[in-house]
C-alpha cells in the first residue's frame, strides 16, 4: 500500500504541473526515493514507465483543449511540444495513431482524475479480444460527403451523427443491395481525407461490391472506393439491444484507440483507412458489428 500511495501522490503532482516541465528526479525527491528506485516503483504499480505516462498525460490534456476549437500549435506549445509536427510525432508514439483519427472516434471529455487503478486498467486493455489478419482489397459503392467536426456539434456526437446519416441513406442502401445482387451482403462505413488543421473529414457509407457485379453500371450520385488490403486488427462489438448499439460502437472505438493500440506492438497504418463492417449481425433485436483497424508493427514505416 505504501508504494500505491507514493505513486498516487506522484500522479496528482504531475497533473498539478501538467503544463510545465516535469522531471522524474523531482517526483522521486518528493517521495524520498532515489530516481532509480522511483522509476522501478512507478513501473511496478502502474505497469507503464513514468516518462511515458507523463507524455501521455500531457497529450490527453492537450487533446481536450483542441476539442474546444483551439489552434494545434498554440495548444502544443502550451503543453511543452515545440511544434505542430513535434506534437503529432509524440502523439503517434504514445497512442499509435494520428491525433486526427483519435479525435474522430474518442469523445472529447476532460481527462479523468489521475488514479493508480485507472492507469493500471489502461495497461490491462491488452486483454481485449482482437483478431490480427490479412484482408484482401475490395470495393464499396455508396454515398460520400464532406464534413467539419464543429458541424457535428462535438466529437462525442459523431456516433449519433453516423446513426442519423445511416437512417437517411437506409432506402438508398437497400436499392444498392438490389443492384449488386451477386455481391456479399454487407455495408461499410469509412472516414478518410482527415484534415487535422481544418478539422474536416469525408464520410462514406456503401455496400460491398464483388467481382461478380463488376459489370453492373454504377448508379447516378454514388461513388466507388477501394478498401485496401493488408494487415488489420479486427474488433467485434458486444451484442447489445438496438438502443445501446451506437454507444457500443462508440465505446469500442474508444477502447481500441485509447487503450488497446497504445499498449500493443502495433501502430495505425496511415496509408490505409480503418472501416466499420456491418453484415447480417446488424439486423434484429440485438446487433453487433466489426471494426477494422489497419495496423503495422511499430517502427515499420
Amino acid at each position: 500500500m505504501e508504494y500505491e500511495a507514493v505513486v498516487q501522490s506522484a500522479l496528482e503532482e504531475i497533473d498539478r504541473r501538467i503544463k510545465g516541465d516535469i522531471y522524474v528526479e523531482d517526483l522521486a525527491r518528493a517521495a524520498h526515493y532515489s530516481t532509480h528506485h522511483f522509476r522501478r516503483v512507478f513501473m511496478r504499480v502502474t505497469g507503464t514507465p513514468v516518462v511515458s505516462y507523463i507524455t501521455r498525460r500531457k497529450l490527453e490534456h492537450a487533446l481536450y483543449e483542441l476539442s474546444k476549437g483551439r489552434r494545434i500549435l498554440e495548444v502544443a506549445v502550451e503543453y511543452g511540444f515545440e511544434t505542430h509536427a513535434g506534437f503529432t510525432r509524440a502523439f503517434k508514439r504514445a497512442f499509435g495513431s494520428p491525433p486526427s483519427l483519435y479525435c474522430l472516434h474518442v469523445p472529447a471529455c476532460p481527462p479523468e482524475r489521475a488514479a493508480v487503478y485507472s492507469v493500471r486498467l489502461k495497461q490491462e486493455a491488452m486483454n481485449m479480444q482482437v483478431q490480427i489478419k490479412e484482408i484482401q482489397p475490395f470495393d464499396i459503392v455508396g454515398y460520400a460527403s464532406r464534413h467539419r467536426l464543429p458541424g457535428v456539434g462535438n466529437i462525442s456526437d459523431i456516433p449519433g451523427y453516423w446513426e442519423k446519416i445511416n437512417l437517411e441513406y437506409g432506402a438508398a442502401l437497400t436499392t444498392l443491395h438490389d443492384t449488386y445482387r451477386q455481391s456479399r451482403h454487407c455495408e461499410v462505413a469509412v472516414c478518410f481525407d482527415l484534415d487535422e488543421r481544418q478539422a474536416c473529414f469525408t464520410y462514406m457509407l456503401g455496400v460491398g461490391v464483388d467481382g461478380a457485379d463488376a459489370a453492373v453500371p454504377q448508379r447516378p450520385g454514388t461513388y466507388r472506393r477501394r478498401i485496401q488490403g493488408g494487415l488489420y486488427a479486427v474488433f467485434t462489438t458486444p451484442r447489445v439491444a438496438e438502443d445501446q448499439y451506437v454507444q457500443s460502437i462508440h465505446d469500442t472505438w474508444g477502447q481500441v484507440l485509447g487503450s488497446w493500440l497504445p499498449q500493443s506492438g502495433y501502430e495505425y497504418d496511415e496509408a490505409r483507412e480503418g472501416y466499420e463492417y456491418y453484415d447480417e449481425r446488424d439486423h434484429g433485436e440485438t446487433a453487433q458489428m466489426d471494426i477494422y483497424v489497419p495496423v503495422r508493427k511499430r517502427g515499420k514505416a
